[in-house]
């Protein structure tokens, strides 16, 4: 694109300083990739404890909103910079010098609406102090989705914002933020817009339905999730709100970062690898099963699972199809943290199969990578997932994904064709253990076949979702607003 734009960044989590999830990746990296096109980016989130504790920051400026008719809230604001990006966060220790970002001991902050609502204005007023007029605000989910209200009603007569305008990226429909409607006037929302086309939803308020509203154009991250939310099965309740807008809105698929993901140069694996020369891949295998005290038969085919442990994973089917397909002589290595009863249930699957099934309760980042890097086949069975970042590393690490047909999902992996032999994995339909099993019993199929299994791993690995394509599509909807 030849205009260079002033962009801002509003998001609640960012990758390298504090990160909870896919949007922390994205943020990070289409970031990056458009500063590395020339425009003048600059991205503000809130100074949580865990932000500051991890990148050296300076207090360059405060600034102030007010938050309803006669409360007043000061803020400072503070500069730093993480790969070359200029990052700046608003400090207000009430509502962000906490132990989490959004919850502590896994329940939300009660007052949370209230905390990314004063984010928003001060992220407007930081604008201001800092005479940076931005040509695009890009907000991300619904910590963010209160901007795009404030932009439009609030600051509609002020000329500093006239040519201002913003996308709302929603990275997961499902996570609205419900609000009880006596906060209307502490979130600063009037009342004229407390309506079914704006922020009302089943008498609260919800969040993410206003920035819907509000927002100059909207994007999810995959063109199949787009889709998905405007039909009333997958659109999380919010099918009107998003069919008012289908002409805003658009579906861009997210990208990989490469750099962190990659078997010929990944630093956390036990031997490196690439479509030329697989060998690496078995001693990888061997270290996994190692690592997970199971059984060293690197002849067994190995079937990994990085994942939250929540119910979009799908994990109401996918517990008694494993314990079904744990009568095959396979291995399965599972890698988690989350609910605590889907944790116990995978406990038990461990218990019950000691030489075949191992279950790591938590997080670690290098075992993911070694997960992705020694497995055969990768566990991702999602009853929705807007885009997935997982299955996009199977694939480079030539580990072929089992999917549900659903969002990102389907615009990443092809289904495997038994009278070629093609494609890059293998997806089924329905939510149901039945569904999943025969994906199953058709890859076990293609492992004790090595030439199917070593084709469909090259497919595999030549796929490329990189973020510079993303990026284009990306400066097309800025450009589009502008215009």
């Amino acid at each position: 694109m030849a205009s260079k734009l002033n962009i801002l960044f509003a998001v609640s989590e960012y990758d390298g300083i504090v990160k909870t999830g896919g949007l922390a990746d994205a943020a990070g990296a289409l970031a990056s990739v458009m500063k590395e096109k020339g425009h003048n980016i600059r991205v503000i989130m809130p100074a949580y404890r865990e932000a500051l504790e991890k990148i050296e920051t300076t207090s360059i400026a405060s600034g102030a909103v007010v938050m309803n008719h006669n409360e007043t809230l000061w803020f400072g604001l503070r500069h730093g910079r993480l790969n070359g990006i200029d990052i700046y966060f608003i400090e207000y220790n009430d509502f962000f010098d906490r132990e989490g970002l959004y919850s502590s001991n896994g329940q939300g902050y009660l007052d949370n609406s209230r905390r990314f609502a004063f984010f928003c204005k001060a992220a407007l007023e930081s604008c201001r102090v800092m005479a940076f007029q931005p040509d695009v605000i890009h907000c991300h989910d619904w910590p963010t989705a209160l901007l795009p209200y404030y932009l439009r009603v609030d600051e509609c007569q002020n000329d500093f914002f006239h040519n201002s305008r913003s996308l709302l990226t929603i990275h997961n429909a499902a996570y609205q933020q419900h609000t009880d409607v006596s906060q209307l006037e502490a979130l600063g929302i009037g009342w004229r817009y407390f309506n079914p086309a704006c922020f009302e939803d089943s008498d609260q308020i919800n969040i993410l339905k206003g920035g819907i509203a509000f927002a100059d154009k909207i994007n999810t991250v995959s063109p199949s999730y787009a889709r998905e939310l405007l039909t009333s099965e997958g659109s999380h309740g919010l099918v009107d709100s998003f069919r008012r807008r289908a002409k805003d809105l658009s579906g861009i698929l997210n990208g990989c970062d490469y750099q962190q993901w990659n078997p010929v140069t990944d630093p956390m694996i036990p031997a490196n690898y690439s479509s030329k020369d697989l060998s690496g891949k078995q001693l990888c295998k061997k270290a996994l099963l190692e690592r997970m005290g199971l059984p060293i038969t690197v002849d067994k085919s190995v079937y990994g699972l990085v994942s939250r442990l929540a119910e979009q994973k799908g994990f109401s089917y996918l517990v008694p199809a494993l314990r079904e397909f744990l009568q095959q002589d396979i291995h399965v290595v599972l890698l988690g943290s989350g609910d605590a009863d889907t944790a116990a249930e995978l406990q038990r699957l461990q218990s019950d199969f000691p030489d075949k099934c191992s279950f790591y309760n938590g997080f670690d980042n290098a075992l993911a990578h070694q997960i992705e890097a020694g497995s055969d086949f990768f566990l991702m069975p999602s009853l929705f997932e807007p885009c997935g970042l997982n299955q996009i590393y199977s694939l480079k690490y030539g580990t072929l994904p089992i999917v549900r047909r659903v969002g990102g999902l389907i615009d990443t992996v092809d289904d495997y064709d038994a009278s070629g032999a093609k494609g890059t994995g293998f997806a089924f339909d329905a939510p149901q253990p039945d569904a999943l099993l025969v994906a199953l019993k058709q890859s076990l199929d293609v492992y004790h076949r090595p030439d199917q299994l070593h084709g469909m791993r090259q497919q595999a690995m030549s796929c490329n979702f990189d973020w510079q394509t993303a990026a284009v599509r990306y400066c097309s909807v800025y450009q589009s607003m502008i215009c």
